[in-house]
């Protein structure tokens, strides 16, 4: 390997890929420059993500070797690059014939597939790539990152929760005028920071065409009038003028900043978002948004999982008992957690009453009981139901650090809290630490900023 290809590769692995590429260019009129340089530039401007170049630079060394592995790989994200993801699959395929042991191959595959809802296809071929994954893979497809369509796909292959805001994105993109086919390319190949930065420069230009149009119509010019008059004065004197004359603002509807969620917000986010106000109200009913979720899992918690360590020297018929208990107390849970499915709240009372009453108080699921019963009775608007559900969750709250969903089990302990803060003034400083507690576990987030700042603002009352 000559000095320049090997100094050019050092610095392509400190990320100085501009200066790479200069050194790789350099190389090629070196005597006995390898005949596949041009994939090692193509491999460096995909990082820089000129797509187009890289796809040129492929295209050359496969002429050469059709079977060249590296290029067809380099080939398959660049026209990812590109939105020209069928293409893309054909290289992919071609290189899996090749070599079906490299985990990124499976991996761009699998959410190409998940793009056209072949679904069956997609889940066999990602769990192809998890079992091959190591950090090397992963290493080299974090060089390369695409748009929100391309990460959602790869979400709903790991099964997260969580949905990107994409239809939003969307529907703000078309409002500035772009063509369907456009606003998909941009949703499938721009990485988020760049779709924010190239979602500003559309709303300016926006803002300035509409700006234009509003001053021609209101002082009935022309276009070559409005040419003339931008060249003598400023934007903001022309529009003080338009304003003083009509004696109101039309340009005011333009000022807005660009406030899209990169997530969809769902359940108790979506409530808050929709009845915030500028004031910060109180909400009342968030409680109602409360999750189940197991808060202990016995695997986890060996000194809450057998009961014949408390019970090792009792009779027989004692631990026969113990164990019927055990057994009508899950059976039981499992069928409030049905009833909670099917919204049946009566019967999955009745199904927590009888597993509270026969599980023994030393046995992990108490726990899980509990904050069932917690949060069923949080659901309802009586704040004597929602006291008795804060009683349940603090009851709980000695073997918190056993617990698996911390965040869960503050986010429902906050919200009961915050409802009762309607009644109780005493459980507004309670609401607040929960809630604190929760961020510290989930990280900073908007909507339960708000609910903060609204007990704030009752605390000042």
């Amino acid at each position: 390997m000559s000095k320049l290809i090997e100094y050019a590769k050092e610095l392509e692995e400190k990320g100085r890929f501009e200066d790479a590429l200069n050194y790789y260019e350099m190389a090629i009129d070196e005597k006995g420059c390898p005949f596949d340089i041009r994939k090692d530039i193509g491999q460096v401007l995909n990082k820089l993500k000129d797509y187009e170049e890289a796809l040129n630079c492929f295209d050359l060394v496969l002429t050469m070797d059709e079977h060249h592995i590296d290029s067809l790989f380099g080939r398959a994200i660049s026209l990812i690059g590109l939105n020209r993801w069928v293409d893309a699959y054909r290289s992919l395929v071609d290189a899996i014939n090749l070599d079906n042991t490299n985990a990124n191959y499976w991996y761009y595959l699998a959410i190409i597939l998940k793009e056209y809802d072949k679904e069956e296809s997609a889940r066999k071929y990602f769990q192809y790539f998890k079992k091959l994954d190591n950090e090397d893979f992963s290493k080299i497809r974090k060089y390369y990152e695409f748009g929100l369509i391309f990460k959602q796909r790869e979400n709903e292959l790991y099964r997260r929760k969580k949905s990107l805001n994409i239809d939003a994105f969307r529907r703000e993109l078309r409002f500035y005028g772009l063509a369907k086919d456009e606003v998909e390319f941009i949703l499938r190949t721009m990485p988020y920071e760049d779709l924010l930065f190239h979602m500003h420069y559309l709303k300016d230009s926006y803002k300035e065409n509409l700006t234009k149009e509003i001053i021609k119509q209101q002082l009935d010019l022309n276009d070559e009038d409005i040419v003339r008059m931008f060249e003598l004065e400023s934007e903001d004197k022309i529009k003080e003028s338009v304003i003083s004359i009509l004696g109101y603002d039309p340009f005011e509807q333009l000022e807005g900043e660009i406030d899209i969620p990169l997530y969809e917000k769902t359940g108790l986010f979506k409530f808050i978002d929709d009845n915030k106000t500028d004031n910060y109200n109180p909400i009342y009913g968030i409680s109602a948004f409360n999750r189940f979720v197991n808060i202990m899992e016995a695997r986890n918690v060996h000194k809450f999982s057998k009961r014949n360590i408390n019970y090792a020297r009792q009779s027989n018929e004692f631990q026969i008992n113990v164990s019927n208990s055990i057994n009508v107390a899950n059976q039981n849970f499992n069928q409030a957690k049905k009833a909670i499915v099917r919204e049946n709240y009566h019967d999955a009372f009745v199904f927590l009453d009888i597993a509270l009453k026969n599980c023994p108080t030393d046995y992990y699921n108490i726990y899980n009981i509990k904050f069932y019963f917690a949060a069923l009775l949080s659901k309802f608007k009586s704040p004597d139901y929602k006291l008795l559900a804060y009683r349940y969750c603090n009851n709980i709250s000695g073997s918190l650090r056993y617990f698996r969903n911390k965040d869960v089990y503050f986010l429902n302990k906050a919200c009961i809290a915050y409802d009762l803060s309607f009644y109780y003034p005493e459980f507004v400083d309670e609401a607040i630490y929960c809630f604190k507690k929760y961020l510290e576990y989930k990280g900073a987030n908007e909507d339960i900023d708000y609910l903060l700042k609204s007990l704030y603002m009752m605390k000042l009352k």
